[in-house]
């Protein structure tokens, strides 16, 4: 008798069990319902600019860092004063390739191929403001231009060495001030997450778990109840905003530590038979730091300039070329609310990027041809 007790405590109906599936399902259909909203939802609906809604956020496989075959418009504000009386609203206008970067098409074979940070990739700025559009622009048929970032050189050894692209003529790799000395990486990826990522790459599938599961609906009604807003530091001009605590004291170790990183860089693309130019972002505090204010210009970026034109390593000094244009010029090169340059940087930039591509590697090329 106690045995038969038991086993019909043990024992669950049927009605039971529906009615604790029904249950479940009641329970999981709002996360359902969301996930499969956000799946369909156009990328940046949740985002005040465009570069939070293609990026993926979540442990889904995906390199590189924003969604492969994407295009979008949004009127998107600036990092530092979104949500405030003081954004500025400008449209951004995005297009990414197969592999994710922000390029109209996938080059397999570039002349020029940049590596750098969201300065290149174009952050605040329409798809022919980047600096990759204006030196296309400005090169026409002449040279094909491809911009791989955000990107490191650990990306582009993955791709060159499989085949995906081919060695490019010239690699300009930049990286804003602020971020500098890096340290000399390079690493492979690991099998596993290559063969998942070639799995769920198909159909872009990666792109529709990322977009599901990082409940950007829920992140935005979190920060719209917490009233979360950009957090840049007025200057002494009431419109013109700066990072807060970005203002940096570098130290000669830092100087000696970016010096190594760079010409680690040169040697890997002298390897390959690559032309090679570093050609940093000063950070906005060190162009307008007159209005921070700092009593001078901070000078990292001159001595990390100096060490490496002794050393024989190419580089376009930003920084000097800026304060070249500001002494004959009033138009700024930064957004107000933003920590990014704007057109007319990145057009001014440009140019010299094509300068030294004619003088350095179009003009060798003729002349070997010649011979």
């Amino acid at each position: 008798m106690h045995t038969q007790g038991l086993n019909n405590n043990l024992f669950i109906s049927s009605s039971e069990m529906r009615k604790f599936i029904r249950n479940i399902l009641l329970c999981t259909l709002p996360v359902i319902v969301l996930v499969l909203l956000e799946m369909i939802l156009p990328n940046t609906t949740f985002t005040f600019r465009t570069w939070e809604g293609i990026s993926f956020a979540t442990a889904v496989p995906h390199y590189p860092m924003f969604y492969p075959n994407s295009k979008s418009d949004k009127f998107a504000s600036g990092d530092l004063c979104h949500h405030t009386d003081k954004a500025i609203y400008r449209k951004e206008t995005w297009v990414t390739d197969k592999l994710g970067y922000r390029n109209e098409h996938f080059v397999e074979k570039a002349d020029i191929l940049f590596i750098g940070d969201s300065f290149i990739a174009g952050s605040g700025l329409a798809q022919d403001e980047t600096i990759a559009g204006k030196v296309s622009e400005k090169l026409g048929s002449n040279a094909k231009v491809y911009n791989m970032s955000p990107g490191s050189f650990t990306d582009f050894n993955f791709y060159v060495t499989s085949g995906v692209i081919k060695r490019p003529r010239l690699i300009v790799f930049s990286i804003v001030e602020r971020e500098l000395p890096l340290p000399i990486v390079f690493f492979t990826r690991s099998g596993l997450k290559v063969k998942l990522f070639k799995i769920l790459e198909t159909g872009n599938l990666n792109v529709y778990l990322d977009k599901g599961f990082r409940f950007a609906s829920l992140k935005w009604l979190k920060a719209r109840a917490n009233n979360s807003k950009g957090s840049g530091v007025a200057s002494i001009d009431p419109d013109v905003f700066f990072y807060a605590g970005s203002a940096q004291k570098h130290t000669d170790e830092d100087v000696t530590k970016a010096f190594h990183t760079i010409s680690s860089y040169q040697k890997y693309c002298d390897s390959l038979n690559i032309k090679f130019v570093f050609m940093p972002m000063p950070d906005k505090e060190s162009v307008y730091y007159e209005l921070v204010p700092f009593d001078r210009q901070p000078d990292y970026l001159f001595k990390l300039d100096s060490m490496l034109t002794a050393a024989g390593i190419n580089t376009i000094p930003t920084l000097k070329i800026y304060n070249e244009y500001r002494e004959k010029n009033k138009t700024q090169l930064y957004y107000p609310d933003d920590t990014h340059w704007n057109p007319v940087a990145t057009d001014l930039m440009a140019g010299k990027v094509v300068e030294w591509y004619q003088r350095n590697v179009q003009n060798t090329m003729s002349a070997q041809f010649v011979r």
